[in-house]
């Protein structure tokens, strides 16, 4: 509940601070009119303009030079921010290179999209609660909840989808997008 909390906190001060939104919903991103990929639920977003049923908007994260097809929020946490229709250096912009404890290359990149205006929010509180309800009620008839900070961001989606898998539990991809990013947001941290 600590984790929780402090997600809150820091969620509305990005928020106020610097002109931050969340996606209240997975939604399509669009370069020049061009449908590029998707944005996730709960990803921290910067709005840059809004204009009627368009906004655009400025996402900060990090690439794999490996795997240039999705943006995560950090080189250590793997909570994914974008997912790209292809692997295409010009979805983004690199800012600084970085090289991981493995001897990996990253990127540091900022991406501007055009997105549908009506998928964003400001009151991540209300998203966490309502994916907090849902991962209660759909894991715990089974076995004791796992704390949120149980598991990595880079572990939580793998759990969640080998229940899936296992037909444990079923969930649409709306809800289990909510419940993966409320776990994520929630994570024991990489050391």
């Amino acid at each position: 509940m600590k984790n929780l909390n402090l997600a809150l906190i820091v969620a509305c001060v990005t928020a106020i601070c610097l002109n931050a939104e969340v996606l209240t919903k997975t939604a399509e991103i669009s370069l020049g009119g061009k449908k590029v990929g998707k944005i996730e639920v709960l990803t921290p977003v910067e709005v840059i303009a809004k204009e009627g049923a368009k906004a655009k908007i400025s996402v900060k994260g990090a690439v794999s030079g490996n795997y240039i097809a999705q943006i995560q929020r950090s080189v250590k946490n793997a909570e994914i921010f974008t997912v790209f229709d292809d692997e295409n250096e010009a979805n983004f912009k690199k800012i600084k290179e970085v090289e991981d404890d493995y001897g990996e290359i990253w990127y540091e990149v900022e991406g501007t999209y055009e997105i549908a205006a009506d998928a964003l929010g400001n009151d991540a509180n209300t998203l966490y609660k309502q994916a907090q309800q849902k991962y209660e009620e759909a894991c715990s008839p089974c076995h004791r909840l796992h704390e949120p900070n149980s598991f990595t961001a880079a572990q939580w989606p793998g759990n969640l989808q080998g229940m899936i898998e296992s037909g444990f539990v079923a969930l649409d991809e709306t809800d289990l997008n909510l419940i993966v990013k409320y776990l994520q947001h929630n994570a024991k941290a990489v050391e």
